[in-house]
């Protein structure tokens, strides 16, 4: 079984689908405080429907919460660009925080700038489409967004490696 760190918009997306769920009942989900805190509703058949993330998956134990220090954010944002440093939201800093720290989960993501991030900590290998989660789990939609996508999630790690490479060639000259 594989271990899950979800970013709060695949939490959200997965219970506008319905399928968040099913997701916890076979996977060991892991996600940042600062996620868990983000989560408090999602729209389903048109209607937003609260909910507390913390009370009804935390505490029955069907999600695992993590924190990180202040040190292991300020180190995260230590390897990234400015223009990275700018634009990726508390919660997945705090992720991808977590995944620096923690060798044995993978990091599902559906946010570009996030997936970016991923070859400047050396995570590349340990980040994970919606639509590949998806797969993994059984599961088949053909309603997903194209953020969603296995293509959506590749063209940004690949976009993020390039910047990697340039960013690092203009530090060295």
């Amino acid at each position: 079984m594989k271990l899950w760190l979800l970013d709060a918009d695949v939490i959200i997306d997965f219970l506008s689908l319905g399928l968040f769920d099913k997701l916890v009942k076979n996977h060991d989900v892991f996600a940042a405080s600062t996620v868990i805190g983000e989560v408090n509703s999602f729209k389903r058949s048109g209607e937003r429907q609260y909910i507390d993330l913390r009370q009804q998956y935390v505490e029955n134990d069907l999600i695992k919460e993590r924190s990180s220090s202040a040190e292991e954010i300020k180190k995260v944002l230590n390897k990234l660009p400015e223009i990275y440093r700018d634009t990726i939201h508390s919660g997945e800093l705090e992720s991808l925080a977590i995944l620096e720290r923690e060798d044995n989960l993978t990091f599902c993501c559906c946010d570009a700038a996030a997936i970016r991030t991923l070859p400047f900590l050396g995570l590349s290998d340990r980040g994970i489409s919606v639509e590949r989660l998806l797969k993994i789990s059984g599961f088949t939609r053909s309603d997903l967004q194209d953020r969603h996508t296995d293509k959506y999630f590749k063209d940004n790690l690949a976009i993020g490696k390039q910047d990697k490479t340039y960013y690092f060639s203009r530090k060295q000259s």
